[in-house]
């Protein structure tokens, strides 16, 4: 998934990738893609969504990383010309139900304070919000699974 993954990012625009990553560059450095890359479908579970024939444009992602508290830090981006679709918020349906089939109790993520629609899409998952501690630019989003 990795050079899926890289094209993916590369092509977010700047506003998308800050949104996600929370830091402003053009790229990831490779040390963050190989931790992104490296997942196990078990403590550390991601989902991807494609269009086209194989192995088709990666245009979505969604994911969580379980500590050990059986707390999920879970996190969606979605490709700017695909957004507002309902992607973003169909991925991390599954990926929460799928959570809670694995006795994960909570689901959390920070979320910029000036991106409505992933605030919107976190309530309209049941996400509560809050200003996170350690950022005043940031909200803590959680959920009880």
């Amino acid at each position: 998934m990795t050079p899926a993954y890289r094209a993916f990012v590369d092509k977010l625009s700047a506003i998308s990738r800050f949104n996600r990553f929370h830091f402003r560059g053009h790229s990831i450095h490779d040390s963050l893609l190989k931790r992104l890359t490296d997942v196990d479908q078990i403590s550390h579970v991601a989902l991807a969504a494609f269009v086209g024939q194989l192995p088709g444009l990666m245009i979505a992602e969604a994911r969580y990383i379980i500590d050990e508290r059986l707390h999920a830090e879970w996190a969606v981006a979605v490709a700017d010309e695909w957004q507002r679709k309902g992607i973003g918020r169909k991925l991390s349906s599954i990926l929460l139900r799928h959570a809670q089939s694995h006795h994960v109790v909570r689901a959390w993520g920070t979320v910029q304070r000036g991106n409505e629609p992933m605030r919107s899409m976190a309530r309209r998952l049941g996400f509560t919000q809050r200003y996170y501690p350690r950022d005043a630019t940031l909200l803590l989003v959680e959920r009880a699974l």
